[in-house]
């Protein structure tokens, strides 16, 4: 902790960072000399001011760019490592977070804690000094996004390093409200969960009362409807049922609509179901100097640009694919409709949006996963569960002839409809509003309507499969089935994949185990970073770490 903090204590410090992350082209270094920056320059200038804030935008790890440690270490997404996926990259720290098997001197995301408690600090320093900013509209804008970038940082600290429970295990994170000096104690403890929680949901009452509504501000800063889907969000975390409900239900029937296509509603920027995501533009996401991103990482070796080949990447588990329903609404296993000869005909249409499996067109051919296929290439990057994702991918691009630049859309509509129908039912049972949200996320999928009369907990279990298939590989899974505290149910034993065999034209599929992992009940929470706890031994570790 003394690292992150002592690091950027002093203002002038910061000045030199704003005047790398201001850019050649930024205004306000037209406007002075590089070595006349000053504090006053920076917060006085409206220019100044709101790069400082973009930076803070910027520096926020996503699904697509977050950086563990070592090289290519963060290359997976997070369900990668849930019962929904596998990830083929044998260079990756995934196993290491499969099984526990580390400890916090080398934990896989040593460098998070320390990420977000800098960015945590940029946004202290930022409504420290906003109020010197003279335009007003300007200032209540920043300050209402710095409000919201704070409250975003908590949330993703509090879910990665703490706990909710009923027990003395109820622990959340260490809470700075300020930037410190040097004078400041260092030796910071955890704050309870629910007091962490109170923090978030103070800034984004805050956020909300200051942003204007979508539409009325640049694509991807944060809106009022940002702050109330993120607090809707965090509550059903804290499991304060009826609260997170009234969250959800302030973003309902408001600014935002369901996209009309699952498959390219990742693909297509500033839509109307996007609440709050993370810009991009090629090149960003160039990776170790190779014109690549997501779509290289999740490509299968087969795939050729140039002289490389794809990464293999996160794939679907069999486990996951059985959680898609018949078209008619009902399980693979009691619909009439399911064939094991063919078992991906007539799935919820968004198995294909999600999935590529043998026999889809992926990428402009057929894929073959089945002994002496295309796609068997015996590399250690091929898949090891018989699929391969298709969502986020921009397929009209030959991989390494574009760097990807899809939006990490962090919160979107048909989240805040699952939140709410969740929150809905576990505070009162199933009424009509909980059926209203679920079934419109099934009508834009094109899925038949829920059956009526469903008990509360038949309801639970419709949400939860529900939010499964819907935010898949969006990075919830990995913290639904915590936060559920069904991890261990599900994470210890074999996950489960697919073997394709062909003999002349007849094809069969046998499900068979890949993988048996073990989770340990630890794995509820990461651990804090050794080297940060010896600077600061206040914040214990949790949960057996």
């Amino acid at each position: 902790m003394n690292r992150i903090i002592k690091n950027t204590l002093l203002f002038k410090c910061t000045l030199l960072c704003i005047s790398i992350l201001l850019g050649c082209d930024s205004a306000i270094l037209d406007k002075v000399p590089k070595d006349s920056l000053t504090e006053e320059t920076v917060w006085t200038d409206p220019q100044g001011a709101t790069q400082f804030v973009n930076a803070i935008y910027g520096r926020m790890p996503s699904g697509f760019d977050r950086n563990y440690q070592g090289w290519a270490k963060g290359l997976y997404l997070l369900d990668g490592v849930s019962d929904d996926g596998e990830v083929c990259m044998p260079w990756t720290h995934s196993n290491e977070l499969q099984s526990g098997n580390f400890l916090p001197s080398g934990t896989p995301w040593g460098e998070t804690w320390g990420d977000y408690y800098a960015l945590v600090r940029k946004t202290n320093v930022a409504l420290e000094n906003l109020s010197r900013l003279g335009d007003e509209k300007l200032r209540n804008r920043l300050m209402g996004e710095t409000y919201f970038l704070r409250g975003f940082i908590y949330h993703e600290l509090l879910r990665l390093y703490g706990m909710k429970s009923t027990g003395a295990e109820a622990t959340g994170v260490p809470l700075i409200s300020k930037s410190l000096t040097l004078n400041d104690n260092f030796q910071l403890p955890r704050s309870t969960y629910d007091e962490v929680v109170d923090f978030i949901v103070a800034d984004m009452d805050k956020a909300a009362s200051l942003l204007p509504k979508r539409g009325a501000i640049e694509a991807g800063r944060a809106t009022s409807g940002a702050a109330n889907a993120l607090k809707s969000r965090v509550l059903l975390y804290a499991e304060r049922w009826q609260a997170a409900a009234d969250a959800a239900n302030k973003v309902i029937n408001t600014d935002y609509t369901l996209f009309n296509d699952y498959r390219t509603l990742f693909l297509t920027k500033n839509n109307n179901e996007i609440i709050f995501a993370k810009k991009f533009q090629a090149p960003d996401k160039v990776h170790y100097g190779l014109n690549n991103g997501f779509d290289v990482v999740n490509s299968p070796p087969s795939f050729k640009g140039g002289s490389d080949a794809g990464w293999g990447g996160n794939v679907p588990t069999q486990n996951f694919v059985d959680s898609y329903e018949m078209i008619d609404g009902k399980s693979q296993t009691t619909s009439p409709l399911y064939k094991a000869n063919e078992p991906y005909t007539n799935l919820d249409p968004r198995f294909e949006a999600t999935v590529v499996h043998n026999g889809s067109t992926f990428r402009g051919r057929v894929i073959e996963l089945f002994p002496g296929g295309a796609d068997v290439t015996g590399k250690p990057e091929d898949t090891k569960t018989g699929y391969m994702l298709r969502k986020f991918h921009e397929e009209q691009y030959v991989i390494y002839t574009k760097s990807s630049d899809q939006d990490w859309i962090f919160i979107r509509y048909a989240e805040v409809l699952l939140n709410y129908a969740e929150a809905k039912n576990e505070a009162t049972g199933s009424d009509a509003s909980v059926y209203n949200a679920i079934n419109a996320i099934r009508k834009r999928a094109g899925m038949p309507d829920l059956e009526t009369g469903l008990s509360k907990e038949q309801m639970r279990a419709k949400i939860r499969n529900e939010r499964r298939v819907e935010l898949a590989f969006e990075e919830h899974r990995f913290f639904d089935i915590r936060r559920w505290k069904i991890a261990e149910s599900l994470l210890n034993g074999p996950l489960y994949g697919v073997r394709v065999n062909k003999t002349g034209n007849t094809l069969s599929y046998t499900r068979y185990a890949f993988e048996t992992r073990t989770f340990p009940s630890k794995l509820y929470v990461l651990p804090i970073p050794q080297g940060e706890v010896d600077k600061n031994p206040a914040a214990k570790q949790i949960a057996g770490w």
